[in-house]
């Protein structure tokens, strides 16, 4: 039988954190083919991966990860669609129970950018 094993990652190397205001994020992720953002603890948020290159898959193999950027907007409670004040609209996926982005939001939380 095969052997599951979950490990999660050492560490995960975020390059650039862009607070955004409600509309603005909706906008971005309105435009790009997969137009839904995440939701965990009272936050509205997209990651992007770096480019993938064999020296990455290295690192993953490694456990550990970079982000190019994170993209977010504070969002205080889970909507299944969010809307702009021009009507864009984008879906919204849950995602409280994952402990990875509940740590990505404590960590976000935590930044400097937060308060700004």
């Amino acid at each position: 039988m095969t052997e599951f094993v979950h490990k999660p990652y050492d560490k995960i190397y975020v390059r650039d954190m862009i607070k955004l205001d409600l509309d603005d994020l909706i906008g971005m992720m309105s435009s790009l083919e997969s137009a839904n953002a995440y939701w965990a603890d009272g936050v509205l948020f997209a990651s992007f991966a770096m480019t993938e290159s064999e020296e990455l898959a290295k690192k993953e193999m490694q456990n550990e990860m970079y982000l190019d950027k994170i993209i977010f907007a504070k969002y205080e409670n889970y909507t299944k669609t969010v809307k702009s004040s021009t009507n864009l609209e984008i879906g919204v996926l849950n995602m409280r129970k994952s402990k990875l982005y509940r740590d990505l939001i404590a960590w976000l939380k935590s930044q400097p950018i937060w308060n700004e």
